[in-house]
C-alpha cells in the first residue's frame, strides 16, 4: 500500500487501531505512514469547530512534547515490524477531518486507520464524533477498528453489497487492489429488502458482480430481511470473517448503517473492522 493516515487521540481505541494497523504491515508491505493528531481533543473530549467559532484551545511546549514522545514510541513499533515504512507525525489544532482534507490536498492517501468507539458510556455503545464524520464526508478508504480482544490477520473478507446502483458505486479496482496486497478469501454477500428491485434489474446487477468478482472465486451469498446488522453479524462469526468491506452511499442500502439510529447498534454488534471504500 502506498500512503496511509492513522488518526490517534492517543485512547484505547485508537490503539487498537494502531494494533490493527500493525498487523496489516506485518501482512504486507506499506510504502507510508503518516500519524496524525489534533489538539482539538481537550481533557478527553473533542474540541467542536462548527458556525461558532470557539478560542483555539491553549497548547504549550509541554502538550507538543508529550505527544511527541507519543508519537516517537509509535514509530519505533512500527519501524520494528515494518522496517522499511517511511513514517511521517503530524499534529496541530485543527478539527480532525480538517487536517485529513489538508493532508489530502498534498498526498494521495490510500486509506485511513481510526479507532470506531466514542466517549458515550465509556465507548461501549457509540461511534465517535470524528470517526462519523469522516463516515458522513465518504472522502478516502476508511478502515474503522472497534476494540477486539485479539487482532487477526486479515484472511476472509465479507464484501457487503446492495444491487441497487452497483454498477455506479462498486469500486472494482480498489478491491482487485487489495487483493493484490492481502491475498484474501472473499465473501460477496448481497443485503436487499425484498421486491425492492425488478427481475430485470437483479439480474443485470448480478451479471455486472459475478463479472467483476469471479476473478477473485468468492462463495456468494444472498440476505433478505430489515435487520442487517445482525444478520451480516452472524454471518462474520459463522465464517470467521475478518475484515468486512462495505461501499456505502446515498443510494445505497448501507448509507443507513450510519444514521444516528443505527450507530449504536453498529457499535455493539461489530466485532470485526469494518473497511468503507469510495466508489
Amino acid at each position: 500500500m502506498e500512503t496511509i493516515v492513522y488518526l490517534t487521540d492517543f485512547s484505547v481505541p485508537a490503539r487498537h487501531a494502531f494494533d490493527q494497523l500493525l498487523t496489516i504491515a506485518k501482512q504486507t508491505g506499506i510504502k507510508r505512514v503518516i500519524m496524525y493528531h489534533s489538539f482539538a481533543y481537550v481533557n478527553g473530549g473533542f474540541y467542536n469547530v462548527g458556525d461558532f467559532m470557539p478560542p483555539p484551545p491553549l497548547i504549550d511546549d509541554t502538550d507538543i512534547e508529550d505527544v511527541e514522545a507519543k508519537f516517537h514510541l509509535l514509530k519505533q513499533e512500527l519501524l520494528n515490524v515494518s522496517p522499511f515504512t517511511k513514517v511521517e507525525t503530524r499534529h496541530d489544532s485543527l478539527a480532525v477531518i480538517e487536517g485529513v482534507r489538508r493532508i489530502a490536498q498534498h498526498e494521495h492517501i490510500e486509506l485511513v486507520v481510526v479507532g470506531m468507539r466514542g466517549s458515550d458510556d465509556n465507548g461501549k455503545n457509540s461511534i465517535g464524533t470524528t470517526t462519523n464524520e469522516l463516515i458522513q464526508a465518504h472522502a478516502y478508504n476508511l478502515l474503522l477498528v472497534p476494540e477486539m480482544d485479539a487482532i487477526a490477520i486479515f484472511k476472509n473478507a465479507l464484501l457487503a453489497v446492495d444491487l441497487s446502483h452497483l454498477k455506479e458505486r462498486l469500486p472494482v479496482k480498489a478491491i482487485l487492489r487489495l487483493q493484490e496486497f492481502l491475498k484474501l478469501k472473499w465473501h460477496v454477500v448481497n443485503v436487499s429488502i425484498e421486491g425492492k428491485h425488478t427481475a430485470a434489474e437483479l439480474v443485470e446487477e448480478q451479471s455486472f458482480l459475478h463479472s467483476s468478482l469471479d476473478s477473485l472465486e468468492p462463495s456468494y451469498s444472498y440476505l433478505d430481511g430489515e435487520d442487517f446488522v445482525e444478520r451480516l453479524s452472524s454471518y462474520v462469526h459463522d465464517h470467521d470473517i475478518d475484515v468486512l468491506i462495505t461501499v456505502p452511499r446515498k443510494l445505497g442500502f448501507f448509507a443507513n448503517f450510519f444514521q444516528k439510529r443505527a450507530s449504536k447498534k453498529l457499535a455493539v454488534y461489530t466485532k470485526v473492522p469494518i473497511l468503507m471504500l469510495i466508489s
